[in-house]
C-alpha cells in the first residue's frame, strides 16, 4: 500500500501539471477560482499563501456536489482525518492522524466561533451542532496544534464551521432525502430580509435512521448493534447591519436528539435509551473603528440535557449498600462476593459446582472462614487476586452474607428502571480586537472567560463548576517582501489546574504571490476533562421490584468508579509539533496545492478509558507520528474539479489504543462535475494500516466507492448518491454497511 499509495500521488501530480497547461492552452482561460482566504489558523484574514499552517477549506458546493449527508462524513475527505463509527452508540468519532475509537477529545471544533465539546467529557457529538447541514457555507480544517489561538481543547487541531450569511440564502428552500439502512433527512428553511438591512433566516431540519426495538447489548453478539438516531431542530440565524461600522449577529436553537446504546446482558435488559435536548442562544458584535482596526465582542450561552434509562435485573445482593462501602474499601473483594453467586444462575453450570459454591458463602455466614480461607475461595472460583482482607472487611463481608444466606436470597432477582443524568452548560464571552500597527506588523489579541457547569447525580453526584480565563496574542511582521513571520502565544487559567501556555512559531517566505514554504513549531496543551478530574459514578435504579430481602424501592449497583485514586496526580497532556510545508495557488493552471512534511510528539496522554469495571486512569500514554501528507485541488476547467489527498505516516505509542482509528497509509480522491443540467461525481478512500503488531481485526482498512448523479430540472434537482465499502465488516471497530444508496430532491426559490 505503501508503494501504490505514493505511486498514485506522483502519477495524479504529474498529470495534473500536464493536463492544466493542456487545459489552459486550450482556452478556457475566461474561468477563474476564487483566491482562497481563511480566518481560522490565527484569527486573521489571510490568503492561504500566507498562512504558517497547512489548512483544508471545504465549500457548500462541495458538500453537496460530493453527496455527503453528515459533516463527519465530510471530514474523510482532509489529509490526516480518519472518522469511525462508534459500536455502542452509533455516533462518529473524529481522530487527526490517529487515536482512540471513543472519547476523541484532542480537536477544538467551532461553529461560528462557538466552542462545542462537552465540559464533562470533552469529547464532540456531531450530532449535537445545533445546525442543518444545508446552512453551512464552509469548513476551515487547520491541521496541527492550535491552542495558542484557541485553548487547550485545540490539542491537534481546529474544527470551524462557518455557516452562511442569511442574506445569501435561498428566499425559501426544501429538501427531502431517503436512503438504506432506514435513513431518511428532512430540511426546509425561510428567509426574510427588509430594507433596513436586517437578515433573518429560520431553518428547521430532521434526520433518523433505524428504528427502536430489539435488545442490543454485548458489542453486537447477543442482540445486535444499536442503529437508532434521530435529530430534530430548530435554528434562528439573524444578521443587523446598523451602518458600515456596527454589525450585530445572533443564533438561537433548540435541537432534541434520541437514540439507543449498547446494553450489558449481565445487567440490562433492554438498550439504554438517550434523549438529549440542546438549546443556543449566541450574540456577535463587529465594530469597525477604522480600516485598520476591528473589534469582536462575542458571548454565548449553550445547554445539553441528556438523560438515558434502561430496563436492568440483577442479584438484588447488588443494590446491597454495604456492598457498596466495601467495594470503595477493598474492590476486589467486593466483586468477587458479588460476582461470585453468578454461576448461581447459569443453566451451563453443573450441580455440584452450584452446590460448592453455596457452601463458601453459608460458611462465611456461620462465621467458618477466616480472612485468608475467604481470600483463597475467591480466587481459586476465578475472581481477581485480592492483596489483602482486613478484619473489619472480613467483618463488613460476613455480616452481609449472612443477612444473605438467612433470608435464602443467594438467587434472588430484583428488577427496576435504570438511569443516567447529566446536565450541561456553558456561558463564554471573549473579546477579540485587531490592529494593523503599520504596513508591515498587524496582530490580533483577546481575552475570553468561559464558564462550565455539569450536574449529575449518577456521574458526579453533585454539581461541577469549572471556570477558565484565556488572555491571547496572534502576531503577523513582514521583515521583507518575501518574509513573513508569525507568532501565537496564548495563557489559560483554570481554576482547580492551575496555569499553562502554549506559543507557536511559524516563518513562511513567499517564492510568489502564489506560492510559499513554512516553517512551524507549535506546542499545546490539554487539561483532564471534568470526568478525569471529579468522576463518581455510579447505576441507579427506580421501582425494583417487591418484595425482595433488603426491602428496598430504589438504590444504587454497589459498582463505583471514583476519580478519588488518580485525580491528584493527573498532568496536562503535552504535544510538540513541527511541520514543514509548501503551498500554491497556481491561478493560471487553476490547481492548488499543499503539502507539508510532519512531527508530532504526544507526551503524557490520557489513554485509559474509564467505566464501572475498570477504574484506572493514568498520564502513561506516549505517542510519536510523524509522516508526509498532502492535498491537491484541480479544476482544470469551469465545473469541473478534482480533489486528492494523500498521507503517509509512521505511528508509535505505548498504549495500543492510540492507534486503533489511523493508518499508516491513505489517499481519498473525487471527481466533480457540475453541468448546466445534470451534475456527477466519482471517488475512492482508500486507508491501510499495515502495522502487523496489532491484532488484524483492528488494523483500520478502508476501500470505499463514492458515486454521485443528479438531474435539474424546472421543479427542483433530483439526485442519487451511492457508498460501496468494498471492506465491511471487516474491522472490530467499524460498523459500515456493505452498500449505502441515497434519493435527494431539493428545490430552491
Amino acid at each position: 500500500m505503501d508503494n501504490l499509495a505514493s505511486g498514485c500521488l506522483i502519477t495524479t501530480l504529474v498529470l495534473a501539471g500536464t493536463l492544466s497547461v493542456q487545459a489552459f492552452e486550450s482556452g478556457f482561460d475566461e474561468f477563474e477560482p476564487d483566491v482562497p482566504q481563511v480566518l481560522t489558523p490565527v484569527r486573521l484574514q489571510q490568503p492561504q499563501v500566507e498562512v504558517p499552517a497547512s489548512v483544508t477549506v471545504i465549500t457548500a458546493e462541495q458538500i453537496r456536489l460530493w453527496g455527503m449527508k453528515d459533516i463527519a462524513a465530510v471530514l474523510r475527505m482532509v489529509p490526516g482525518m480518519f472518522v469511525s463509527t462508534s459500536l455502542y452508540t452509533n455516533s462518529s468519532n473524529v481522530v487527526y492522524h490517529s487515536g482512540a475509537s471513543s472519547l476523541a477529545r484532542r480537536l477544538e471544533v467551532l461553529v461560528d466561533g462557538r466552542s462545542v465539546y462537552q465540559a464533562a467529557f470533552a469529547t464532540v457529538d456531531w450530532q449535537r451542532l445545533n445546525i442543518a447541514l444545508e446552512d453551512i457555507e464552509r469548513i476551515e480544517i487547520t491541521r496541527g496544534p492550535s491552542a495558542a489561538s484557541y485553548g487547550l481543547n485545540a490539542f491537534q487541531g481546529v474544527i470551524h464551521i462557518i455557516t452562511r450569511h442569511p442574506a445569501d440564502s435561498a428566499d425559501a428552500a426544501v429538501v427531502a432525502a431517503y436512503g438504506s439502512q432506514q435513513r431518511r433527512h428532512g430540511y426546509a428553511s425561510l428567509t426574510l430580509n427588509s430594507a433596513q438591512q436586517w437578515y433573518n433566516r429560520v431553518s428547521v431540519f430532521a434526520d433518523r435512521e433505524g428504528e427502536f426495538g430489539g435488545f442490543h447489548a454485548d458489542s453486537g453478539r447477543v442482540g445486535g448493534l444499536p442503529d437508532l438516531s434521530q435529530v430534530k431542530g430548530i435554528n434562528w440565524s439573524s444578521v443587523l447591519n446598523v451602518d458600515d461600522r456596527h454589525e450585530f449577529s445572533w443564533q438561537l436553537s433548540r435541537q432534541q436528539i434520541q437514540g439507543e446504546s449498547l446494553g450489558d446482558s449481565n445487567y440490562q435488559v433492554s438498550s439504554p435509551r438517550t434523549v438529549n435536548t440542546n438549546d443556543v442562544a449566541w450574540g456577535r458584535w463587529d465594530f469597525s473603528a477604522s480600516a485598520e482596526h476591528q473589534l469582536r465582542l462575542q458571548a454565548y450561552w449553550q445547554n445539553d440535557e441528556r438523560e438515558e434509562t434502561f430496563r436492568t435485573c440483577s442479584p438484588t445482593f447488588g443494590f446491597d449498600p454495604q456492598l457498596g462501602v466495601l467495594h470503595r474499601e477493598n474492590r476486589d473483594l467486593a466483586e468477587g462476593l458479588a460476582y461470585g453467586i453468578l454461576p448461581l444462575l447459569d443453566d451451563q453450570v453443573s450441580t455440584t459446582n452450584k452446590q460448592q459454591i453455596v457452601q463458601v458463602y453459608q460458611l462465611l455466614a456461620a462465621g467458618q472462614l477466616t480472612p485468608e480461607t475467604l481470600q483463597g475461595a475467591i480466587e481459586a472460583a476465578g475472581g481477581n487476586k485480592i492483596a489483602t482482607v482486613t478484619q473489619s472487611q472480613f467483618d463488613r463481608a460476613q455480616q452481609m452474607v449472612a443477612r444473605l444466606v438467612a433470608s435464602n436470597a443467594l438467587t434472588e432477582i430484583s428488577c427496576g428502571n435504570g438511569w443516567v443524568d447529566v446536565d450541561q452548560q456553558r456561558t463564554d464571552i471573549e473579546l477579540q480586537d485587531t490592529v494593523r500597527w503599520n504596513e508591515h506588523w498587524r496582530s490580533v489579541q483577546g481575552i475570553s472567560y468561559r464558564r462550565d457547569e455539569v450536574d449529575s447525580e449518577t456521574y458526579f453526584g453533585r454539581r461541577l463548576t469549572a471556570e477558565q480565563w484565556m488572555a491571547f496574542i496572534n502576531s503577523e511582521y513582514r521583515s521583507g517582501p518575501a518574509w513573513l513571520w508569525s507568532a501565537s502565544l496564548q495563557y489559560t487559567h483554570e481554576k482547580d489546574n492551575g496555569s499553562s501556555y502554549s506559543p507557536r512559531l511559524a516563518l513562511n517566505y513567499l517564492l510568489s504571490t502564489e506560492q510559499s514554504v513554512r516553517l512551524q513549531y507549535a506546542k499545546s496543551h490539554r487539561s483532564p476533562d471534568l470526568a478525569e478530574r471529579y468522576l463518581d459514578a455510579t447505576s441507579a435504579v427506580d421501582n425494583i421490584s417487591q418484595p425482595n430481602y433488603l426491602d428496598i424501592t430504589s438504590g444504587r449497583l454497589f459498582l463505583r468508579a471514583s476519580a478519588e485514586g488518580w485525580s491528584d496526580n493527573l498532568k496536562n497532556e503535552e504535544v510538540d509539533a513541527w511541520e514543514f510545508g509548501y503551498f500554491a495557488n497556481l491561478s493560471r493552471y487553476r490547481l492548488q496545492w499543499d503539502i507539508k512534511i510532519f512531527r508530532e510528539q504526544l507526551k503524557r496522554l490520557l489513554s485509559s478509558q474509564v467505566s464501572l469495571a475498570n477504574t484506572d486512569l493514568r498520564n502513561s500514554g506516549n505517542a510519536v507520528n510523524k509522516g508526509i501528507e498532502a492535498q491537491l485541488h484541480w479544476q482544470p476547467v469551469s465545473g469541473h474539479s478534482l480533489w486528492l489527498t494523500f498521507l503517509n505516516q509512521r505511528r508509535n505509542a505505548d498504549n495500543e489504543k492510540e492507534l486503533y482509528v489511523g493508518a499508516d497509509q491513505s489517499v481519498r480522491f473525487i471527481w466533480s462535475r457540475n453541468g448546466a443540467l445534470s451534475e456527477s461525481s466519482l471517488g475512492f478512500i482508500l486507508d491501510e494500516d499495515s502495522d502487523a503488531r496489532k491484532d488484524p481485526e483492528f488494523r483500520l482498512r478502508n476501500q470505499i466507492l463514492l458515486a454521485r448523479f443528479g438531474w435539474k430540472t424546472g421543479w427542483g434537482d433530483w439526485s442519487v448518491t451511492s457508498e460501496y465499502d468494498l471492506l465491511s465488516e471487516n474491522l472490530r471497530t467499524e460498523r459500515d454497511p456493505k452498500w449505502l444508496v441515497w434519493g435527494e430532491y431539493r428545490f430552491n426559490w
